[in-house]
């Protein structure tokens, strides 16, 4: 069992581009060189045709983190070190295709749910770094049951709800994203009030107090 799978490719097939993709695939040029693409030849893209291949000139990349923003995949997302040129050659590959005003709009939206998706996750961890400081959960990783609602809150729905946001997945972002993440933390909100609670009890009933 490997766990709940990250949604690249159900992203990818439910936005406009994937749609588009299988929409338009039998009329897609697949033989042309990677640095040789033209929009002609790609004209839905795929995930190579934006990560890595040579689109009108651009040049082509094996790192398909080249042309990233964020560290997305972290539990709070910041910048990349070179988030300004990886910006800059990505929003180059969209241009080629979109116009600048919708591009600035879905990058300043995609911002926002990184940073919305941020106060969450950074929620979560002061209330599990609080229960430990209360000596209600032990040092020892995934041996409660509140560590793993905090674990899939991170992992699996904030990854979720920001890559949904700039692969321009709409359900990934609200029901697959930001309705797991608030339930998770309801959950874990109320997982720690009864830690507490149990605590309280446990003291009162203690003989002599």
């Amino acid at each position: 069992y490997l766990g709940p799978d990250h949604s690249q490719i159900e992203i990818y097939t439910e936005s406009k581009h994937g749609v588009l993709w299988a929409s338009l695939r039998d009329q897609m040029n697949m033989d042309a060189p990677p640095a040789e693409l033209t929009t002609a030849d790609m004209p839905a893209p795929t995930c190579a045709t934006c990560h890595m291949s040579g689109l009108e000139g651009y040049a082509v990349t094996h790192d398909t983190t080249e042309r990233l923003t964020y560290w997305l995949f972290a539990p709070v997302s910041e910048r990349r070190p070179n988030h300004l040129r990886a910006e800059a050659e990505m929003q180059g590959i969209c241009m080629e295709c979109h116009a600048e005003t919708r591009i600035e709009r879905l990058y300043e939206q995609a911002a926002d749910v990184v940073e919305a998706t941020n106060e969450i996750v950074r929620t979560s961890d002061e209330i599990v770094a609080s229960l430990r400081q209360e000596g209600l959960l032990t040092e020892t990783p995934f041996d409660e049951p509140i560590e793993y609602v905090h674990f899939d809150l991170w992992h699996y729905y904030g990854r979720t709800a920001k890559h949904g946001a700039f692969m321009g997945g709409a359900d990934y972002v609200q029901w697959h994203g930001f309705y797991e993440l608030t339930l998770h933390l309801t959950e874990l909100r109320e997982a720690a009030a009864d830690l507490r609670r149990e605590r309280g009890e446990t003291a009162a009933a203690k003989p002599g107090d």
